[in-house]
């Protein structure tokens, strides 16, 4: 497998606590990857017709779609697991805690081999000529809220 090459680039930022303003690195991706993409990269060397694929992967995501929404946890195998979870705030006292506090939400775990390659990253600066691509959504990397939670059972504070 090709090691990965991560660009990174300095983005000016607020610190939440001290609201002092300075600097974070962000991860500069290379665009999105759609679902076209995937499918067409999965049908490489096979037999199989995309529209075959194409069909395979959204009856899949049906089955993943259903299965979250009966609480399961979904394991994607070398990807990961998604997690239903919820964050609530700590609270000192058990009857202080209302159901109105607690925030449903959804947590994801990344699979051995995709966590190994993204720690093995090899960083490198992006040049003020490198293009990203952003599409909705947070960059990664940096102050990027919901991050580093490691524990499935605990939610996202």
């Amino acid at each position: 497998m090709a090691e990965l090459k991560l660009k990174v680039k300095k983005t000016s930022s607020t610190n939440p606590v001290t609201k002092q303003k300075g600097f974070v690195a962000r991860v500069q991706n290379n665009g999105t990857a759609d679902f076209d993409d995937i499918v067409k990269e999965a049908g490489r060397n096979t037999t199989m017709h995309k529209a075959e694929l194409r069909m395979a992967f959204e009856l899949c995501m049906d089955s993943v779609t259903e299965m979250l929404k009966q609480g399961f946890i979904i394991d994607l195998g070398p990807l990961g697991k998604i997690y239903p979870s919820c964050s609530s705030g700590w609270y000192e006292k058990e009857e202080d805690m209302k159901l109105a506090d607690v925030k449903p939400q959804l947590y994801y775990r990344a699979g051995v081999e995709v966590e190994a390659a993204i720690k093995s990253a090899k960083l490198v600066w992006a040049k003020p000529g490198d293009e990203e691509e952003e599409e909705g959504g947070t960059p990664s990397g940096g102050d990027d809220p919901g991050t580093g939670n490691d524990d499935p059972d605990n939610g996202m504070e």
